[in-house]
Parts: structure tokens; C-alpha cells; sequence
């Protein structure tokens, strides 16, 4: 693990992933704040840490160096940044205010433990960071990808391609001081000084807010974010594409991106959305079905390209919630209760929705139970039955939602989801509906209400589309509900 000795642990929204290659470099940003924890509690809220924030008094570490942090902008079919072997420092500050010279001084000696620890040279392969003029980008720098890819050294953001910050706005004085700045062993500085604070520059003349427009509003962490999730690609064997995409008679249709009127509003309609079954309440509009199947399958297939689905079903579960999370769902932990049975045989189809009877309305469930029970009446050939057995169940176990959506008294969508597991002593087609005996399974559970920020969840709606790409309406199938 690469954590620096001297800095102060302080996680935030975690790495961005493994480091895609490229050579380490050093990428300087400043937080366009006033403070540590201001900086941090907008990391926070934008999903963009960096490794370390600095200011006068503290080295804060937020990322192990040896994995990707989140602070640059990655557009999809670039260059890779955040990914790219970047090891990114927050300064505290403004890029169009000389910088303070104690904070500096620990930027300087952090430098020089990340140079030893990466092998990084002190240089400035795309020059140095320019400075403010009059208080503005002064426009012109040098965001060559050839470089950024093949050189290792110290960068600005303003060096970074795909990205429009002109941070850190370094004068030429403190560039050069970053880089010259020797230590003794224990982290006192032995030369240079640092660079004094220009004449005439008193801090009660310069106004602290930044002059960077987009710095504050442009949320590139979570973009970043959904951008370098990586999800799954897997996909039901026999079942040909001109089926799925229009399914058998008694499947009912495929769920296509944007083919319904945003405006629409439906009857009580369900899905299979890979491994779940959902039901919609009556009054949704199509759009707003639409951001559910679409954010929980996004939730399903990331966790299934982080975690086996059906050996490692806790912590599945966990990058399961955390996408739902960054989407814009309200959740708590999941805390999984194993359910206890007598010698009964049992349907687990009847104690999931039992389950749900603690988070759930019994009209709520209403919707849902006609779901399940119109899974049930197909037939074991169907394509439906097929595409939810193939992503839910295993030869030795399972792992599968229900959820129930409708709109709350505020006018949000809230849902009811369960969320199970299972270990079973044999394989077993159509499980949900199969007679188990108390032996024969060890069955898990766990309930939540979610509700979702529409507003969040809005800004994010084309990524989210953009990362299932084309494939999504595979996954999902509607259910015939009975009249």
C-alpha cells in the first residue's frame, strides 16, 4: 500500500480503480477554496477526490497512490487521466492568488516522498504551469497527449487533455521552488526558501472567490466515476437477439431507451430487469420507469464485473448499494438476516414478498405479487423465464431482487426492495416457484425503502445510458399483468 508516512488518512469516496499505465507523474491542483474541509465536503458532494489535499498545517490522504484518484475529467474514448498513473494533489487556494508559503512547503515535501516512492523526475514536461493574468486564465497552455502519455514528471491541471481548469497557476517562483525544495530526514526544510508573497498583494485586496467559472459547478468526479465503471456483459445462451429485443408472445415487450413519450403515464406495468422483478405502481410516466430499470441494471452489472454474483454475494451486494448510492438512491447498509424455517417445505417466492411486507404498503405489493405470479404462470421455455434464471440463479445458489416503485406523498419515486441470496443442495429450473425443503437451502434476506433525487439522478441520465450502451433493453423484459 502506498500511503505517505506523514500524512493524515482521510478517505473520502474511494479510488477510481487500478492504474490503467502510463508513467507515475504528479498532477497539481488548487481547491479554488479557502480551506481543507471545505475542499473535502465538495469532494465529497462531487464524487471528486484527489490523493492529498494540502494546506499550512496538514498533508490529508484520501487515496492510495497505487490505485487511480478522481479529480480530472475523463471522457469516454480519450486518453485516460484520473487512471493514467496521475497522482493528484489539491493545494489550498486560488490559482489567480499567490500561494501560501507554508503550504507550499509541505507540497514541496510531499512531491518528494511521491517522486521516491514512483520514481518520478522533477520536471515539468509540458512546462510550467502558467500564471494568472490579471486574475484570469491566461489561455495557452500546453495539454499535449503525446507527452501526457509518455512523460514522467510534474503537471498542472492546466496540462491535462480533455480538461479546461487552469489550476494551479503556479508564478514561475513557486514552480520552481516545488521542485527545488530539499528536506532533512525529518521533513525539516533545508533549502530553498520559499518564495515570498509579492509586494503590494495583501490579501484583503484580493477577493476570495475563485475566477474559475466551471470549477465548483462542473462535477467531473461522478462523470469521471460512471465513466471508468467497468459492468458486465453477459448474456443468456439460446436465446437469439431478434427474440430478445422482440420477445416471445407471452413475454410482453422490451423496454427501449426513450422510445416512449417522457410524458406518458401507464397503468400498473412490471419487468424482469436481469436479475430482479420490478413492479410500477399505476400513474409513472415511461421516463420514469425508465431511470429505474435503468440505474438498477446499471447497479446489477457493475457489481457483477467487480464480485462473482453467486459465490461473493455480500460484498456484490455492497458495490451494488454504493452504485445505487452514486446514482442518486437514497440507502442504508444492507444487513442480511439468514431465514430460519421449520421442517415445512416453502416457495421462496411467497417469503420474499412476506419480507417486504416491513418496508412496503400491503396496496404497494399488490403490483408486485401480480408480477411474480405472472412469472410463474409461464412457461419454463419462455424467454423471460429464461433471461431472469440465467442472471439470478447458479447451479449451487442465487441472487435476486424484487422491488416495488411508486410515487410518495412529495412526489419522488420510492421503492420497496428486497434484496436474497441463496446456497442450495441442487440446481433447480424456476426456482422462485420450486418447492425447497428446510435442508435443502440456506436462504438470505434483507429489506430497504430507497427513494430517488430526480435532480441528481437527471444529470446523470445520459451517462448512465452511454455506459449500458445499446445492449440494455437485453436485459429487460415486461411482464403481462393480469386485468
Amino acid at each position: 500500500m502506498a500511503r505517505c508516512p506523514f500524512a493524515t488518512w482521510r478517505p473520502i469516496s474511494g479510488s477510481s480503480g487500478p492504474h490503467l499505465g502510463g508513467p507515475f507523474k504528479i498532477v497539481h491542483h488548487t481547491t479554488e477554496g479557502s480551506t481543507a474541509q471545505g475542499a473535502m465536503d465538495a469532494f465529497r458532494r462531487n464524487r471528486s477526490d484527489p490523493h492529498f489535499t494540502v494546506d499550512a498545517t496538514t498533508i490529508f490522504q484520501h487515496v492510495d497512490t497505487d490505485e487511480g484518484a478522481r479529480a480530472l475529467r475523463n471522457d469516454a474514448g480519450g486518453v485516460q487521466t484520473n487512471r493514467d498513473s496521475a497522482v493528484q494533489i489539491e493545494l489550498v487556494g486560488f490559482a489567480h492568488l499567490p500561494k501560501d508559503s507554508r503550504a507550499l512547503t509541505n507540497l514541496a515535501r510531499l512531491c518528494r516522498w511521491i517522486e521516491a516512492q514512483h520514481g518520478i523526475p522533477r520536471k515539468w514536461p509540458s512546462g510550467r504551469p502558467l500564471p494568472a493574468k490579471n486574475g484570469k486564465d491566461p489561455g495557452g497552455h500546453n495539454r499535449d497527449a503525446a507527452i501526457w502519455d509518455a512523460q514522467s514528471g510534474h503537471y498542472g491541471h492546466c496540462h491535462v487533455p480533455e480538461n479546461t481548469h487552469w489550476d494551479p497557476a503556479y508564478s514561475a517562483a513557486e514552480a520552481d521552488f516545488i521542485l527545488a525544495a530539499t528536506f532533512s530526514e525529518d521533513g525539516a526544510l533545508v533549502s530553498p526558501d520559499p518564495p515570498p508573497r509579492p509586494a503590494g498583494r495583501a490579501s484583503k485586496r484580493a477577493a476570495p472567490t475563485s475566477t474559475m467559472p466551471d470549477h465548483g459547478v462542473n462535477a467531473v468526479g461522478i462523470h469521471g466515476y460512471l465513466n471508468d465503471l467497468a459492468v458486465q456483459t453477459l448474456e443468456p445462451p439460446g436465446i437469439p437477439v431478434a427474440r430478445r429485443r422482440t420477445p416471445a408472445k407471452r413475454s410482453g415487450a422490451v423496454l427501449r431507451a426513450g422510445a416512449a413519450g417522457k410524458t406518458a403515464r401507464q397503468a400498473p406495468q412490471a419487468s424482469i430487469n436481469a436479475g430482479s422483478v420490478l413492479s410500477f405502481a399505476a400513474g409513472l410516466q415511461e421516463q420514469e420507469r425508465g431511470d429505474v430499470l435503468y440505474s438498477l441494471q446499471l447497479a446489477q452489472r457493475a457489481a457483477s464485473a467487480a464480485h462473482d454474483r453467486f459465490t461473493q454475494s455480500q460484498a456484490w451486494y455492497q458495490t451494488y448499494v454504493e452504485v445505487l448510492e452514486n446514482l442518486g438512491w437514497t440507502s442504508g447498509q444492507m444487513h442480511f438476516t439468514h431465514h430460519e424455517e421449520d421442517e415445512r417445505e416453502f416457495r421462496m417466492d411467497q417469503v420474499a414478498v412476506d419480507l417486504l411486507l416491513a418496508v412496503a404498503r400491503r396496496d404497494q405489493l399488490a403490483v408486485l405479487d401480480q408480477a411474480v405470479s405472472a412469472l410463474g404462470q409461464l412457461a419454463e421455455d419462455d424467454d423471460t423465464v429464461k433471461l431472469f434464471d440465467f442472471h439470478a440463479s447458479s447451479q449451487s445458489g442465487g441472487n435476486f431482487q424484487l422491488g416495488a416503485v411508486q410515487r410518495d406523498r412529495g412526489g419522488g419515486l420510492s421503492m420497496a426492495l428486497g434484496a436474497y441470496y441463496f446456497r442450495a443442495v441442487d440446481s433447480r429450473k424456476r426456482f422462485l416457484f420450486a418447492q425447497w425443503g428446510a435442508r435443502q437451502v440456506n436462504f438470505w434476506a434483507c429489506a430497504q425503502r430507497l427513494t430517488l433525487n430526480a435532480a441528481l439522478y437527471e444529470q446523470l441520465r445520459d451517462d448512465v445510458q452511454a455506459k449500458l450502451a445499446a445492449d440494455a433493453p437485453r436485459y429487460i423484459a415486461s411482464l403481462k399483468l393480469a386485468s
